[in-house]
């Protein structure tokens, strides 16, 4: 309730009383009674995907938010393959949407030091080596699978390392949990909770490799982050993710859990494959700017205002 009065109230009579020229809303819903142009972002349509989301988010993200749409004169999405989700599903002509690619931080391109990359994995009580993952823990991320994955990789390849799991409780968690103490790797497999985002470029940075099977994801900030960070990246090939990591990381079927088993033994043991993952993953993510986004999103803002509505 409150997303939806600071949407559909808030945010219009703060508009109005300023004498805005253009409204973007950049996170999904469109408000209906503004009268002025408004630019809706999409980020995804995950929720017309996924459908085991909690019930009133499943409302919000599903049945409010396309009724919205209707009131918008142009959107804004992340990805091609988001857009391509988008005129499926929603049925928007695509002439309507604009894909603006995010980035990663500036902050992820400076090499912490030794010491602040140990304080980061002090706090949140974290031993080298490790493989990580960095989201909110969900089944969309598909971390049952990995969890199984990190097990079996462990024992055949005699791996002294953690998995890290990095990121806030989302919904339906409790299955991995349950699968962690059901293998006995309860000491293996390592949940931090939210991570401050100060601290992620220390925890990607202290990573041996960077792991993302994700089912899917309208962009897939994360991995993008692991690569600028130098990290070598194992990503699932679905969705969004081939466009972000190019030729950056090693791009495997989620449901393949030999190949997966396979590329992390591959890439802990050959480091000049390693060093080849962290160069290409270095060259793709420069080519992501926030500096890019905002120009696009400026003659973005500047045509839908002097459009015709």
């Amino acid at each position: 309730p409150q997303r939806l009065w600071w949407d559909q109230v808030t945010i219009p009579r703060l508009a109005r009383r300023k004498k805005v020229d253009l409204l973007h809303q950049p996170a999904f819903s469109a408000p209906i009674l503004y009268p002025g142009k408004k630019i809706v972002t999409i980020h995804d349509v995950i929720s017309l995907f996924y459908t085991n989301i909690p019930f009133f988010s499943r409302q919000y993200y599903s049945k409010w938010m396309p009724f919205s749409y209707h009131f918008a004169d142009h959107f804004i999405t992340i990805s091609h393959h988001s857009k391509n989700d988008i005129v499926s599903k929603l049925a928007i002509n695509p002439n309507r949407i604009t894909v603006i690619n995010l980035a990663a931080d500036v902050n992820y391109r400076l090499e912490p030091s030794k010491s602040d990359v140990d304080k980061v994995l002090q706090k949140y009580r974290i031993a080298q080596p490790y493989l990580l993952n960095v989201g909110t823990i969900n089944p969309r991320k598909n971390l049952e699978f990995l969890v199984r994955v990190f097990a079996e990789a462990k024992q055949k390849f005699n791996l002294p390392h953690k998995l890290v799991i990095a990121g806030k409780k989302g919904w339906h968690y409790d299955r991995l949990f349950q699968l962690v103490l059901g293998r006995g790797l309860v000491k293996d497999v390592i949940f931090t909770g939210y991570v401050d985002d100060d601290d992620k470029p220390a925890l990607y940075h202290g990573a041996d490799v960077f792991l993302f099977p994700s089912i899917y994801e309208g962009f897939g900030l994360p991995p993008l982050e692991a690569m600028t960070c130098e990290t070598p990246v194992i990503s699932s090939n679905t969705s969004s993710l081939p466009e972000v990591m190019g030729n950056g990381g090693l791009l495997l079927d989620p449901n393949d859990e030999a190949s997966w088993i396979k590329a992390i033994g591959g890439v802990l043991s050959n480091k000049s494959l390693a060093s080849d993952l962290i160069i290409k993953g270095r060259r793709q993510a420069a080519s992501f700017s926030w500096d890019r986004c905002a120009k696009e999103t400026l003659d973005l803002y500047r045509r839908i205002y002097h459009s015709k509505s």
